[in-house]
């Protein structure tokens, strides 16, 4: 239920506070096989596709024992993206690592998705990839000739049985869900009009519902700017029989609780939340969330706002009801659950009114932090999270 959003080429935790590793690569030891439920592989393209980018670089150290709670993150000093075992925080131990790619995700604890393009420009031909980390085994499960803005965006179902992406090319934007059944298109969005681009308002996300009944697509880069008509930016649909269930022509900055079927998204008015019931409450009237991400445990969501000076700023959501809690008054940006009770987040410049903050907004500090929701922040050495894992509630 991580959400991708324009060219950032995601979000990377590693863990705590601790001396700076030596800059170097992985490198394979002998490992003994960890017993885990195993899953059939993902439906792999028809044979006369695309030719696909090449896949990367990956070594592992170790296998990801069942049950662990593991992170995709960048270390400072380190080249690459890593696996990190952070299920004793204060020795957190670094799995595997990639050597390129970009756009990471959990399918689960032991298997890991990324992107690849023939190059930097948009329009390069990609290709999404799958790396059992225990089998050491990488497959190709989706290649285009063309990728468009937005391309880069993709989801798994909490089983890992199902993808939901966005499909860009010249002919415009089309929402995806892929299986075993095959690749359904749930609906054309139109074409990414020539705009100005605000990272604080624009959004574009696929994801699931905790529940595996329900997916969800929230982008605002196919609506013209100021258009009273066009393509619904939130669009719920109900994966039993495919039914379009929920449609709102307003709304960015939408997140998955993680229990349950609850889709949480932002408004001029605040945080509203649609149930599985069809009801939709406001959650925190006035509330302006950026990039909200939820607690694998359910219990919050973490989010970044401005403050009057045009700094972020980092809160922490209690979604059984109690009040907004703010982590530190300190500018902080791109907060995202390292664990349930974790949060990873970077450091930015502060906006004075002799060091305005300038288009493209405060640029970061580079030092990073790890948040306790018991209110303690420390230091990291995770420069950059990209996901975590468990996503949700009950998984392992």
């Amino acid at each position: 239920m991580k959400r991708l959003l324009v060219v950032l080429i995601v979000l990377a935790v590693a863990c705590g506070p601790g001396p700076t590793p030596p800059k170097k690569s992985p490198s394979p030891v002998a490992t003994t096989p960890v017993a885990r439920p195993s899953l059939p592989p993902f439906p792999s393209p028809s044979p006369g596709g695309p030719t696909p980018p090449p896949p990367v670089a990956v070594v592992c150290q170790s296998q990801v024992p069942a049950g662990h709670q593991v992170a995709l993150v960048s270390l400072r000093g380190v080249q690459g993206v890593v696996v990190r075992d952070v299920t004793d925080i204060n020795h957190p131990i670094t799995r595997c690592g990639f050597q390129g790619g970009a756009y990471f995700r959990f399918v689960n604890s032991a298997r890991v998705s990324y992107i690849v393009t023939s190059g930097s420009d948009l329009g390069a031909s990609g290709a999404l990839y799958m790396v059992d980390l225990n089998a050491s085994t990488t497959s190709l499960v989706r290649a285009w000739s063309y990728g468009g803005y937005a391309s880069w965006v993709y989801a798994w179902s909490p089983d890992g049985q199902k993808l939901t992406y966005l499909s860009s090319d010249t002919t415009g934007v089309t929402w995806h869900l892929l299986s075993a059944a095959g690749d359904k298109t749930l609906a054309s969005l139109g074409t990414v009009p020539g705009r100005g681009v605000n990272l604080d308002n624009d959004d574009a996300m696929v994801g699931f519902s905790a529940d595996g009944q329900y997916v969800a697509v929230e982008e605002t880069f196919t609506a013209q700017k100021g258009a009273t008509t066009g393509t619904p930016p939130i669009q719920i649909v109900r994966l039993s029989d495919l039914k379009q269930i929920y449609l709102r022509a307003d709304g960015t900055m939408a997140t998955w609780g993680a229990s349950g079927a609850r889709l949480y998204f932002r408004t001029t008015g605040g945080v509203l939340v649609w149930e599985a019931t069809g009801k939709v409450q406001v959650v925190n009237p006035g509330l302006q969330w950026i990039r909200p991400w939820p607690s694998a445990d359910g219990t919050h969501i973490t989010f970044s706002s401005l403050n009057p000076q045009g700094n972020h700023v980092v809160g922490i959501l209690d979604t059984g009801g109690g009040p907004v809690a703010q982590a530190t008054s300190e500018p902080r940006a791109n907060p995202g659950f390292l664990t349930s009770t974790l949060i990873w987040y970077a450091g930015e410049t502060r906006c004075t009114t002799t060091t305005p903050c300038g288009l493209g907004g405060p640029p970061l500090t580079g030092t990073t932090y790890i948040y306790d929701i018991a209110g303690v922040e420390s230091g990291s050495i995770d420069t950059a999270l990209y996901d975590s894992w468990p996503h949700n509630a009950g998984q392992s």
